[in-house]
């Protein structure tokens, strides 16, 4: 019985009427081996400014575009993340499985730092006076001479989204798809991590229950600069849930969401469900959510639908114009069936 379920439920999924970027297999070869031969096999983030784009990828490079003529110059390898700060671009670069080092890429000049750690390097983040770090059991704040170093109460995972500094507490989400992921707040003066969530017995209940929403970016929130916004979102076979969620305090709120229309005999376009979105990225004034064919921009709290704009080939990247400060890149394969692939999309915010 169980088969036939899961049967009836493919057969549901492939029907769903595809939208935005989706293309016919025919229009390009070996579409599930999409792979740009210095980024890898997807794009993960990238920073823009009017003379060049900076993008990270899955090889671990960032790549410096021109966008006047296209080229492309391999900025930095073994890159963790990056941070954009100001007239800064911070690249966390690893050296050692216990050693890495701070570098700016835009301004090669300004004297790099060297940090080492016990644990992994997680990510940057930004202090108000330079980047600080963090790693699986500590935060290094920058101080005059050297770093301040923190330990944290529990270890952390890597592969995280982690936010600004906000009043002495960090935020760090995690994605892990349909196993959940959920938010931790570190006390930074204390090392104290715990989950910020709302309570609730029931599966899956609760605002960012850590079992069940998979954190897919953190920004400031332009509105109050003590809070943050999460943006949470999942799509795994039939289920659709987006939302962007502010957090100040232990109080978490919704912002945002989108209910995705109802279609009748629809086990995906069913009453309750709301547009998911892959990424959440800081705009000026606001922030920007990407899904797989549509983007919602808020400025100053009101939020705006548009559909993803046409891509073009470009410098061996597929990327839009430039749309209201934000270029949209094609960042990785893949979804849908053998005759229809749609790709994933990141949003470049390009203000200096």
């Amino acid at each position: 019985m169980r088969s036939i379920l899961f049967a009836v439920l493919a057969v549901f999924l492939i029907v769903e009427p595809a939208t935005g970027q989706g293309r016919i297999t025919e229009e390009r070869s070996s579409v599930r081996t999409w792979r740009d031969p210095d980024l890898g096999q997807a794009l993960i983030e990238g920073v823009g400014t009017a003379q060049h784009l900076w993008i990270r990828g899955a090889s671990g490079k960032v790549v410096r575009f021109d966008r006047a003529t296209g080229e492309r110059f391999v900025a930095a390898e073994d890159v963790v993340d990056i941070l954009a700060d100001g007239t800064h671009l911070w690249a966390l670069i690893a050296l050692t499985d216990n050693e890495s080092v701070v570098r700016d890429l835009r301004q090669p000049e300004v004297a790099q730092r060297r940090v080492s750690f016990q644990g992994s390097p997680v990510a940057l983040f930004s202090t108000g006076a330079g980047p600080g770090v963090l790693t699986t059991t500590t935060v290094l704040l920058p101080a005059a001479t050297g770093w301040s170093l923190r330990p944290t109460a529990g270890a952390l995972d890597r592969r995280a989204h982690v936010s600004a500094l906000t009043g002495g507490t960090l935020f760090v989400g995690y994605n892990r798809g349909e196993w959940g992921g959920g938010l931790r707040r570190i006390d930074v003066s204390t090392g104290t991590v715990s989950f910020v969530r709302e309570p609730g017995n029931a599966l899956c209940e609760g605002r960012l229950n850590p079992e069940c929403r998979p954190v897919v970016g953190i920004v400031p929130d332009p509105l109050q600069p003590e809070c943050i916004l999460v943006g949470a979102s999942l799509a795994h076979l039939s289920a659709r849930k987006g939302e962007v969620l502010g957090v100040c305090g232990d109080t978490i709120t919704s912002v945002f969401e989108d209910p995705l229309p109802v279609i009748p005999n629809s086990i995906v376009s069913r009453p309750g469900q709301t547009w998911p979105f892959d990424s959440l990225v800081a705009i000026d004034a606001g922030w920007l959510a990407v899904g797989q064919d549509r983007f919602a921009r808020s400025i100053r709290g009101v939020v705006a639908m548009g559909d993803v704009p046409v891509l073009q080939a470009w410098a061996g990247l597929r990327i839009s114009d430039e749309i209201d400060d934000v270029i949209f890149v094609e960042g990785a394969c893949c979804w849908g069936s053998e005759t229809l692939v749609q790709y994933r999309v990141i949003a470049i915010p390009t203000g200096d």
